[in-house]
C-alpha cells in the first residue's frame, strides 16, 4: 500500500501542519504558508520512484512516495528539508506511520472526531488544489507587462538619500535622558543642513554632529522607492534636485530631514519580473473574487460580528 492509495492532500495537510514540527523542520519557517501567488517550476522526477526507501511494520514507502511529499510542501518547508537533509523528514514520517498504524489497530478511524477531522482535511486539500490550478492557469503577456510599466512610471522611480534624525527629549524627562530640547534639536538641524548645503563632505558632517542615541546620521546613502517614507519626506525625496536638503519633518519624538543624493528610473528589464508577479496576483485575486461572487455566500452578521473594543488599560504612569 502506497501513499497514493491514501488521500495525497490529506497526508500533506497532516504532515505540513504537525509532524514536521516535531523534528524542528518547521521551526525556521511557518508550518503552513499562504498559497503561492505564482506557479512554480515542477519538481524533478525521482531517479528511482519504485525503490523502497522506508519500511514501517509491513508497509513499504518508495522514493516516489517521499519525493511526492517533499514536492507537495510549501517553498519554506522544502527549503528547510534541503538545508537539513531528508533524515529528519524520514524520521518524522516513520513516526507518523507508526502512530497511524496503532490508531488503525485501535479503530480510532471509526470515531466521529476522526471523520470530522478528515472532512476538514479534505476541505483544505481541495481548496489548495483548486487555488493551485487557478494560479497555474493565470497567464501574463509581455504586452501586459509593458503596458503596466508605461502607466505606472512613478512606481519605478528610486532615490538615494541620506537621512538625519534628531531625537527630542520628552517633556518631564530626566536631565541625562537621551535627546535634545525642541529648541536645541532645531538648532542642531540648522547646523547640519547648512553644512550639507554648503557641500561639506557628508562623512565629515556626520562625524562632527553625530550624538549617540540623539543624532542619527549615516553618511552612506540608501535607496528608497516612493511611499517608503512619511509623506513630507517622501515628497521631498522625489521632488528636490540632487544634492538638495529637505526641510525638517517634526513630530513629538524627533526631527527628521534628508539630503537627496541621486535619482534613478528603473528600466523595464529590471522590473519585468516584479510586474509579472503583480499582474499575476491581481488576475488570480480577481478570479477568486469572481468565484466568491458567483457562489451565493451568506453569513450571519450577528454571529460573525467584530468583537467589541476593549476599554483602554489604565496607565501606570502618574498623571501630570
Amino acid at each position: 500500500m502506497t501513499i497514493r492509495k491514501i488521500s495525497k492532500q490529506a497526508v500533506l495537510s497532516v504532515l505540513a501542519t504537525g509532524i514536521l514540527s516535531l523534528a524542528g523542520i518547521a521551526q525556521q519557517a511557518p508550518a503552513t504558508a499562504p498559497p503561492p501567488s505564482a506557479p512554480e517550476k515542477p519538481a524533478a522526477a525521482p531517479e528511482n520512484p519504485q525503490k523502497v526507501v522506508l519500511k514501517v511494520g509491513t508497509q513499504n514507502y518508495t522514493e516516489g512516495d517521499i519525493e511526492f511529499l517533499i514536492s507537495s510542501l510549501s517553498p519554506q518547508l522544502r527549503a528547510a528539508v534541503a538545508r537539513q537533509g531528508k533524515r529528519p523528514l524520514g524520521d518524522q514520517f516513520a513516526l507518523m506511520a507508526v502512530l497511524s498504524q496503532q490508531a488503525e489497530k485501535e479503530h480510532l478511524d471509526a470515531t466521529e472526531d476522526f471523520r470530522e477531522e478528515m472532512a476538514l482535511h479534505r476541505l483544505q486539500a481541495l481548496a489548495q488544489v483548486e487555488y493551485r490550478k487557478m494560479a497555474e492557469g493565470v497567464k501574463v503577456s509581455p504586452e501586459e507587462i509593458s503596458q503596466y510599466y508605461a502607466t505606472h512610471t512613478s512606481e519605478f522611480e528610486e532615490a538615494q538619500v541620506r537621512e538625519i534624525i534628531i531625537r527630542k527629549k520628552a517633556d518631564g524627562a530626566e536631565k541625562d535622558a537621551p535627546g535634545f530640547t525642541a529648541a536645541d534639536a532645531h538648532a542642531r538641524a540648522d547646523e547640519i543642513r547648512k553644512a550639507l548645503t554648503a557641500g561639506t563632505d557628508p562623512k565629515k558632517v556626520a562625524g562632527q554632529y553625530k550624538v549617540e542615541n540623539t543624532v542619527m546620521f549615516d553618511a552612506e546613502p540608501r535607496t528608497i522607492k516612493r511611499g517608503q517614507l512619511v509623506a513630507a519626506l517622501d515628497k521631498a525625496a522625489f521632488e528636490l534636485k540632487d544634492g538638495a536638503v529637505s526641510e525638517p519633518f517634526e513630530n513629538a519624538q524627533a526631527l527628521a530631514f534628508l539630503q537627496v543624493v541621486s535619482h534613478k528610473h528603473q528600466d523595464l528589464k529590471e522590473v519585468s519580473d516584479d510586474i509579472e508577479n503583480t499582474l499575476h496576483e491581481q488576475k488570480l485575486q480577481a478570479g477568486v473574487d469572481e468565484l466568491k461572487k458567483n457562489s451565493n455566500i451568506w453569513m450571519d452578521d450577528q454571529y460573525f460580528k467584530a468583537p467589541a473594543e476593549s476599554p483602554a488599560a489604565p496607565s501606570s504612569e502618574p498623571k501630570p
